[in-house]
């Protein structure tokens, strides 16, 4: 994070392969967006009254613009030219600003969001009092001990 930035939460409670969250993510950085910060979500696990709650956060920098130019004119188009120009990765680049070149980027987005996300496992949170601690699943058996100790 850089001083002064402007940073907007988006915080769901389902896994982030499930949530709609990630499908909000997506849909803002392929209109411009940017993610705040080098781990730009924080994927946590936290015992509350003996049952697992999962919470996702994704930091998005609140100041990054979007902009959108639509312009071009209406048309009625069947189900085989739209997945032409949807599969032409060349006609997508050639028409930025058509809906389905949006669409398009907005799919290949979602789905490199999704690849980076299978596999990865939510961190543990741990609070004590006002202090909490978020450990990683993987970490090794020293760390999470000393995390814990720090933790008090």
């Amino acid at each position: 994070m850089k001083s002064g930035q402007k940073i907007v939460f988006v915080c769901g409670h389902e896994p982030p392969l499930k949530s709609p969250d990630t499908a909000l993510i997506a849909a803002a950085l392929i209109s411009g967006a940017k993610l705040a910060g080098e781990k730009p979500l924080v994927d946590t696990v936290e015992e509350i009254d003996g049952d697992a709650q999962r919470t996702a956060i994704w930091s998005v920098d609140g100041g990054s613009e979007m902009t959108f130019r639509p312009n071009f004119a209406a048309e009625t188009i069947d189900f085989a030219e739209f997945r032409k120009r949807f599969e032409d990765e060349a006609w997508c680049k050639n028409n930025p600003d058509h809906p389905i070149a949006y669409l398009r980027a907005f799919a290949d987005a979602f789905t490199d969001i999704r690849e980076q996300l299978r596999g990865r496992k939510p961190a543990f949170l741990i609070r004590k009092g006002k202090r909490f601690a978020v450990i990683p699943q993987d970490a090794e058996f020293e760390k999470k001990q000393e995390i814990l100790d720090l933790l008090g």
